[in-house]
Order: structure tokens, then sequence, then C-alpha cells
């Protein structure tokens, strides 16, 4: 199959299961009434039914002297099957002529289209198969009738109209009783019609699996896939689907299930692996789905034990084309109970959906091709919302500006575009829409919650998931080689971890940045709230404004506590309110804070705290901190000795320090300095207890003077930033053998 023809079925499908109904019924049931309405034909159709098959009975209710009507036709064409009761009067009806010509027109052209096969299973009820096929018996004395028909008319072109319709009703007649189909002469008609609905039940679609009609953005991957299916190559038997939590890898992957799972010898799905994984019971039960589809099995096979299990799956897909599709598949243990030793017959292809590519690649002897599935474009994004939100393709009025907020914040992600779109739905007021929009920014919403924790639930040890949450809470966005520096100082081992993080679609790295998608990063936050949803004082990290203000005023802090971040500049920025024209501001917004509401935070390691007025002693911080940002810093409240052996950044940017006389001592551990743009700084400090400094950040010291001649000590230092220092004058005389950069630009005494 071409590429080209590949991308037409693609499109096809898409554009079907974006109508209401695709298939509206399993079988169509032609039959000539006179003949076989009220015996055989109905109890075939009671059968049928009571069988759970979806028949459409074409009753002799309608007007037969007319054409076919577009409603019957639209039977033929969402039916999967059509069952066709050849009796001995069938052919003495031109209305079952052309129906059977209908019929058999959409048998030929089904291939063309979306590559469904349409089954057409025709019954020769007392009658022989080849006085239909050759239009002899009855057969003949219908088509007799014809002829004379064609003869007796006069007018020419009524004449040759006859004539065509008559000769394609012989065609069609030779066509559709050359199928295998069922004869009955005499005997028993409930045996009869038992054996019939048997093989209906076996032919129905029954694999099919169901897709969401609401389909956007699935088109270029999906075509990319069916590419992959028609490459021979042994080396392309395995696919995986990568990418995050409700990015729609399930929704793809059934797609391709429902296009391709006819052309194979056996074929599976299985859903939701991941869920049975910790289950022994589900686990087997799996097996025994796989093995009994492949192999086509009425009765599901009992297999007693998972190596057992293996075995028979092995023995199944070794020796047979198959399409297997895993969905949700976590670990390398679940493709070994699965497929055993991973051998395939020639031409089979297996499809995995997984959030961890990295880590299930390595199972397989040739490396499987990955595919990821990324966010949609915002146009795809706003088509998908809409479809939900509004039932249309786009935004309407009023809500054009606050589709695009929700739009924004779901970042591309079907699932949560989805769910606010579900949500919002039945809402048709402004105020409506704008209470949402602030519940959900409290709130996350549940069931995108779940799907993206999945990814966090299974990372392998505390140490990533506190990796993660780091992340989350702190420093998304922030420079990978930054992290490294501070969080190894943790003993959180961010190397592997931040690729463990990536690997498992939590993060990625763009531009030597870690990035996190917004709503991961909205449930990594809402994990840590849940640590102790009434109570922030007992939370391992605090990052919301009100929380820390509480916290810190009321000195509620615990041991529990590792990280907190405080920002009063941007709160004074940002969350004035405006009541009847007069502009209040929080009661927290010139707060001042004691030092002892930190002291009680023992395990405290990251603290930002900026544009904070804090008052007491140096020594009384948290001797674990492994960073302290303190934008702002003012020493006019806090004394004595920065002496935190465990250090390892210290910003101090925007302080209106003109000279340190807190020092610092003793600092073993500190590899950043940063005291950028302290404008009113003129000296820099002793750096005689700085052992480990590599990097000085003096950025836009306007008021430098001189920088000290202590800094010969810092034998590890790797970076001196002195940009836009204009006051500066002299640099020491010496200077650090280890520096690999000085930035002096913006010095123009230097």
């Amino acid at each position: 199959m071409t590429s080209q023809s590949s991308s037409s079925m693609v499109k096809s499908y898409l554009r079907a299961t974006s109508q209401p109904s695709l298939i509206s019924y399993d079988v169509f049931l032609s039959f000539r009434g006179e003949d076989t309405r009220d015996n055989f034909t109905d109890h075939l159709y009671t059968a049928l039914n009571q069988a759970g098959i979806r028949t459409f009975r074409d009753d002799d209710a309608m007007d037969r002297g007319k054409p076919l009507t577009p409603e019957l036709k639209k039977a033929i064409r969402e039916s999967t099957i059509s069952l066709i009761v050849f009796s001995k009067g069938y052919a003495s009806s031109t209305w079952c002529l052309d129906e059977v010509r209908t019929i058999m027109e959409k048998q030929k052209t089904s291939a063309v289209y979306g590559n469904f096969r349409y089954d057409v299973l025709p019954v020769f009820y007392k009658v022989k198969p080849s006085d239909v096929r050759n239009q002899r018996g009855s057969f003949k004395q219908a088509f007799d009738k014809y002829d004379d028909e064609i003869k007796a008319e006069k007018n020419l072109k009524k004449k040759t109209a006859l004539l065509l319709k008559v000769s394609a009703w012989r065609q069609t007649l030779g066509h559709a009783a050359t199928s295998t189909g069922f004869v009955y002469r005499d005997g028993s008609e409930s045996r009869f019609i038992y054996k019939i609905v048997n093989a209906v039940i076996k032919k129905v679609d029954n694999k099919a699996l169901y897709t969401d009609d609401k389909l956007v953005g699935m088109e270029n991957h999906v075509a990319e896939i069916e590419s992959w299916l028609q490459d021979p190559s042994p080396y392309a038997s395995v696919l995986l689907i990568n990418g995050m939590g409700g990015i729609g890898k399930t929704t793809i992957a059934k797609i391709i299930f429902n296009l391709n799972f006819r052309k194979y010898d056996g074929s599976c799905y299985l859903a939701r692996i991941n869920d049975a994984s910790n289950q022994h019971d589900q686990l087997l039960r799996l097996q025994t789905q796989l093995f009994s589809t492949i192999l086509k099995r009425e009765n599901e096979e009992t297999i007693w034990n998972l190596e057992e299990g293996t075995k028979k799956v092995t023995n199944a897909i070794s020796n047979q084309k198959v399409l297997l599709i895993l969905d949700d598949v976590t670990t390398s243990e679940q493709l070994d109970v699965l497929l055993g030793p991973k051998s395939f017959y020639r031409g089979s292809k297996v499809i995995i959906t997984t959030r961890h590519a990295w880590l299930l690649a390595t199972a397989f002897k040739v490396p499987p091709k990955v595919h990821f599935i990324g966010p949609l474009s915002t146009d795809d994004a706003t088509e998908l919302f809409s479809l939900y939100a509004f039932h249309e393709h786009q935004p309407t009025e009023p809500f054009i500006t606050q589709s695009q907020q929700f739009v924004h914040h779901c970042m591309g992600l079907p699932l949560a575009l989805k769910e606010r779109g579900t949500s919002l739905s039945n809402l048709r007021t402004n105020d409506a829409w704008e209470a949402k929009w602030r519940k959900m920014e409290a709130v996350p919403n549940p069931e995108v919650q779940k799907v993206l924790k999945v990814s966090y639930d299974l990372l392998a040890d505390d140490m990533e998931k506190d990796l993660f949450l780091h992340v989350a809470c702190f420093f998304a966005g922030e420079q990978k080689d930054y992290l490294v520096k501070l969080l190894t100082a943790c003993n959180l081992f961010p190397v592997v971890g931040i690729k463990n993080l990536i690997d498992r679609c939590l993060i990625h790295v763009e531009k030597g940045r870690v990035m996190m998608h917004q709503l991961v990063k909205e449930m990594g936050r809402e994990v840590v709230r849940m640590e102790s949803p009434k109570d922030p004082g007992k939370r391992s990290r605090l990052w919301h404004h009100e929380d820390c203000v509480d916290v810190l005023q009321d000195q509620s802090g615990t041991t529990t506590i590792e990280g907190l971040v405080i920002d009063m500049q941007n709160i004074k920025e940002t969350t004035s309110i405006v009541i009847n024209d007069a502009t209040m501001h929080g009661k927290d917004e010139n707060a001042d804070f004691d030092i002892g509401a930190l002291e009680k935070m023992r395990n405290l390691m990251l603290l930002q705290l900026n544009y904070v007025t804090i008052f007491g002693e140096c020594n009384r911080l948290p001797k674990k901190l492994r960073l302290l940002n303190w934008h702002g810093f003012s020493p006019n409240t806090i004394r004595g000795h920065i002496s935190l052996e465990k250090l390892v950044v210290v910003d101090m940017s925007y302080s209106k320090v003109i000279s340190f006389q807190i020092n610092f001592n003793i600092m073993r551990s500190l590899r950043i300095l940063n005291l950028s743009h302290s404008l009113e700084l003129i000296e820099t400090p002793d750096f005689v207890g700085l052992p480990s400094l590599e990097s000085l950040i003096l950025k836009g010291c306007s008021s430098l003077i001189m920088v000290g001649e202590s800094i010969k000590k810092l034998t590890k230092l790797v970076l001196l930033d002195l940009t836009n220092c204009s006051s500066l004058r002299d640099l020491p005389t010496s200077l650090p053998a280890s520096l690999r950069a000085i930035k002096i630009s913006g010095c123009p005494h230097l």
C-alpha cells in the first residue's frame, strides 16, 4: 500500500468516526416477504437479536413499487454484514433485485474506503445456488417476465434502460450466489438457523474498539504509524508510542487497531496493562485473553500460572502473522509475561503505548521504533476544546477570550481540553465561566490529576519523587546545570534523576532549561498539598503566598518542611483588590517575620525569601539549608555570621548591602554566590570561608569600587561576572588560576 493510499485510508476513518455513528447495524437482512416473512425469516431475525446481533430487517411495509429509499440504502451502508435469503419468489421482486445490487456494490467498494471488508452471506432457502447463479428454475421464470417486458416496451429510451437494469440484476445474482453461504433443502430449520447465527457471530466486527467521535490532531500520527505497518522488514516489528499521560496514545492505538486487525491471522488489543501489573490473577487474565483471542477460541483457555501462560502465548504469536497492541505498559517485566522471548512470526506487528519508552526499548534485541506524541497545536487544541464546550469547531461569543484562556492553560493536552470543555458545556454566563476558572486554579481536575499522577507513582524511589516535587514546586524553567549543582548537594542524584524524569515524560529540557507541562506541575503541587490539606505547616514544600505568610506569622512550621518560597514584591504588584473604586491590600503587604519561624523548620533545605523582612540572628537559620535565595536582603534587620556549612547557593541579588557586616564564614560547600544588582554595594565580602566557590556574580553592582584581595583564596573559582560594575576601577593583582571566564563589559574604568 502506498503512503498516499494509507493517508487516504486514515482520512476516511477519521471522517467516519467524526459522524454520530459509523456502524448502526451488525446485519442487514434481505428477503422476499411473501415467501418467508412469517416463518423462516422471522425466526432467523429473532435468533439474531437474541444473540445480541443488531439486525435491520427490510420488511414489506415499504412501498415495493418505488426505488430503494435513502433510509434503506443508509441501513445497508451502516451495517457490517448482509444476509440475503434467496427463496423461490426472490427474483420476482424488483425491489429485492435492486436491494441485492446495492449490497454487492457496497461489498465491491468497501475495500476502497477505509479498507473495511463488507461480508455478504447468501442463504439459499429451498432453492439451489446454481439456480440463483445461472437464473434457472423460479429465477428463470422471473427473468423471462422481465425479458418479455423489454420486448413489449416501445419507447427506445425506456427499453434500453430496462435492458441495462435486467442485465445488471443477472450479473449481481451471479456474484452473490458465488459467495460461500448456507443451503437449506429440508430438515430442522432451527438447527439451520443456529448454524447461520454462529457464523454471523464469528464474522461480526466485535473486535472494533470504541473511539471518541471528536478526533482532532490525530491524522499525521496515524498516517506515520500506518506507513510503518507497511514496512516488511523483520527489524520493524515493534513500535513504542510514547508520551505523557492524557496525550492521546491510547486513542491513536485504538484507531490503528480498528484500521488493521482484519489484515492479520490473529489480532488482540490488551487495555490498561499497568492497572493489572500488581495483581497476579489480572496478569493471568491478560494472558488468557491474548492466547484465546489470537487463536480465535470460542471458549477461553484455562491458564493456571504465569509461566504456563507465557509459554502458550509465545507459541501462539510465533507461528502466525499477528497484530498485538499492548496499552499502557510500564515495565519490562510486563513485556516478559505477555511476550516471552519476543520472537514474532514474519510480518507480525507489535505496538506498545507507554510513558517510559527508554526502559521498554532495552527489553528488545532490536531497538524498536519510538513514535512520540506531543501536545496539540494551538489551532487543534482550540478546535478540540470547542467541540466539547460548544459542539462547534470554534469558540462562540461571548466566550471567545475565556476559551483562549482555558486552552492556553491546558497546553495542548487532549484529556484536559476534553475535561475542561465538557465541564463548561452547560454554563451560559460569563460569571459562571469566571467562577469555573477560579476553582480550576485552586483545585486541579481530579480526572486529569489521576491520569497524570500515574507517572509520578511509578517513579523508582523517593529520591526521584523528591526531585520531581522540587521541580514542580520551585524550579520549573530553571537552568539544568544550576539544578544539578544544587540538588546534588541535596543527595538527590539529579544527573540520573533528571534523565529518568525525562524518560517518564514528566519534564523536558529546552535550551538548557528544565521545563514542565503546566498540568504536570499542578499535579506535583497537588501531591504536596494533599500531604496535609488543612495544615500547610505539615507539608514538605510551601510556595503558595497565603500559606507561607500564615506559617511564618503563626510560627506553625514543622520539621516536615523542606522548601519554602515567598515573594513579597510580586504579591504587592499582583494582589491588590479593588472594592468600590478604593484599592485595598492584603493584611500581609508589609508583614515582618521573626527568624524563630524558620528555626522550627530544622529540615529546611531550600529557602527563597524575596523582599521579605526578617528580624533576628543569622545563627538561627536552619542548619540544613542548601539554597538561600534572598532578593532585596536588608542587613539592618538581621545580624551575625552566616555559618551554614551545607549551603551551596546564596543569591542576594538586589540587596541593600553597602559592605558586608554579615560575614560569610565557614561555608565550605558554597559554589554559587550571586550579589547582582546590589546597587549600594561598594566592596566585596571576605572570601576566606568559601573554599568551594565556583561562580561569583556581581553583575550590575554599579557602586562597587573594589574586589577584595581575598578573592585569590577562591582556588576553584571558574566564573567572575562583573558586567556593568560601572564604578569599578581596579581588579586585584592576583586572581585565581582556576578562572575560565571574567565578564567585564560595561566597566569603563577597567
